[in-house]
């Protein structure tokens, strides 16, 4: 595919993409605030947890299917970019699709699960008497019993999506597609996925996926870099080269050209009257 023809398709699908990134910032924000565990005091941690799912398991489930429509979603952002960034010559090998698309499913698909079976294990806990301590620690790890294979898929889900969240702003940065700002804020992104820190993780995600939707609609202030109208690898100017740009195009020193003079227009000539004889 040529410069042209992928500049072409990256003008097409700029605005759908854009929009499904911004969808993915607020899908990962209301995920973290349809359900809030419960402290429960002399209970340990997986009891606690366990009876605040059942006592609210519609915001649990909710909170799930949440964060699995979010990272469906990320699924196009991320493809997006990678096309970007290969057109470019960015560096990034033909199989990374099969992560952009396999690590969102994955995930998205064992978090359902996930959620449907810790729903079960809660209302098996709470229909007996929950034991409090290290008793009801016991307890509660004997009932959580989730399939092995729902954990794998998780496990692969999760890092992959936070993968992408790194890889992808690294090689962005590199051929002029990103700022570092953006790309070092991708990164931690990307690790808070993998080491969650209660509400902060969605909060980074959510304002790194709406500063890369305003980019992807041209609305990132002071302009895009160089890279986004040429199709190649071009960095992305600095501030001081921005004011220095600006700089020059304010003082403009050519003069402008010199008007030509204007020649008064020519009169026609005037034919005299004869003189008629008498």
């Amino acid at each position: 595919m040529t410069s042209e023809e992928q500049l072409s398709w990256e003008a097409r699908w700029g605005r759908p993409v854009a929009l499904a990134t911004f969808l993915a910032g607020l899908l990962t924000l209301f995920s973290t605030t349809t359900f809030i565990p419960k402290n429960r005091t002399g209970v340990e941690a997986t009891p606690d947890l366990l009876l605040s799912i059942h006592d609210d398991s519609g915001g649990y489930m909710t909170a799930a299917i949440l964060s699995s429509a979010a990272t469906l979603c990320l699924a196009a952002t991320f493809y997006y970019l990678f096309r970007a960034i290969d057109t470019r010559r960015g560096g990034i090998p033909r199989w990374f699709v099969y992560i952009i698309i396999g690590a969102p499913i994955a995930y998205a698909v064992s978090r359902v699960i996930y959620a449907i079976d810790a729903t079960d294990i809660a209302d098996k806990f709470a229909s007996g008497t929950p034991i409090r301590g290290a008793a009801g620690g016991d307890r509660a790890k004997d009932l959580s019993d989730v399939s092995p294979v729902v954990l794998v898929l998780q496990t692969a889900g999760t890092v992959g999506v936070a993968f992408l969240f790194v890889m992808l702003p690294l090689r962005a940065r590199r051929v002029g597609l990103m700022t570092p700002f953006m790309s070092i804020l991708g990164v931690i992104a990307g690790a808070l996925i993998v080491f969650p820190f209660a509400s902060i993780s969605a909060i980074v995600q959510a304002f790194w996926l709406g500063g890369l939707g305003a980019l992807l609609l041209g609305m990132w202030p002071g302009g895009r870099g160089p890279a986004w109208e040429s199709g190649k690898a071009e960095p992305w100017p600095t501030a001081a080269q921005r004011r220095a740009d600006l700089l020059e195009k304010q003082a403009d020193p050519t003069p402008p050209p010199p008007e030509a003079e204007q020649e008064p227009p020519e009169r026609p000539p005037t034919r005299k009257r004869k003189r008629k004889r008498r």
